[in-house]
C-alpha cells in the first residue's frame, strides 16, 4: 500500500511540473456516468418499449412510426427533417427543421445512423446512447452522459 501511495505522489508531482512548464492548468479528467439504454427508466410520456425497437450494431435503437413512400435517405444524400428531442426523463430539449447531408458530420453520429434508410414522408423514433450523442460534456440543455431520444420526420430527400 505504501508503494502505491508513493507512486501516486510521484505521478501527481510529475504532472504538476509538466503543468507549470507548459503554462497550462491541469484540472483532471471529467468523471461522468453514462446512462445505459437497457437500464434507464424512460418517462411514461415517451411511451418507450424497447422490445418494439430495432437495435443497430452501434447501440442506437430505431422504430419506424410511419414508413413513408418517397426516396430513401442514404450515405451521401441530403434530406430535410423535422424533429423533436427529449432526455430520458421526458424533458424536451430541442425541436425544429433543418437540412443536412448524410456523412458530412453535420449532426451527432447516432442521429445520422438512426435516420439512414428512412423514406421521405417517414417518421422514425431514435434512441441514442451518450457516446453517439453529446458524450461526457453534453451540449446546451443536454447534460453529459445523457441518452437522447428523437422523433424525426424525413420531410424530403434533396
Amino acid at each position: 500500500m505504501k508503494s502505491i501511495l508513493t507512486w501516486r505522489r510521484a505521478v501527481v508531482s510529475a504532472l504538476a511540473v509538466v503543468t507549470v512548464a507548459c503554462g497550462t492548468t491541469f484540472t483532471g479528467p471529467d468523471f461522468v456516468t453514462f446512462e445505459v439504454i437497457g437500464e434507464t427508466p424512460f418517462a411514461a410520456s415517451l411511451d418507450i418499449d424497447l422490445s418494439t425497437f430495432t437495435r443497430l450494431e452501434s447501440g442506437v435503437y430505431i422504430q419506424d412510426v410511419a414508413e413513408g413512400s418517397g426516396a430513401v435517405l442514404s450515405q451521401g444524400t441530403s434530406g430535410t427533417v423535422a424533429y423533436t428531442g427529449w432526455l430520458a426523463d421526458g424533458t424536451e430539449f430541442d425541436s425544429g427543421t433543418f437540412s443536412f447531408t448524410v456523412g458530412s458530420l453535420e449532426v451527432i453520429p447516432g442521429f445520422e445512423q438512426g435516420v439512414l434508410g428512412t423514406k421521405a414522408g417517414g417518421i422514425r423514433r431514435i434512441i441514442i446512447p451518450p457516446e453517439l450523442a453529446y458524450g461526457a460534456r453534453g451540449s446546451g440543455p443536454v447534460p453529459g452522459g445523457a441518452i437522447v431520444i428523437f422523433r424525426v420526420e424525413l420531410v424530403e430527400v434533396i
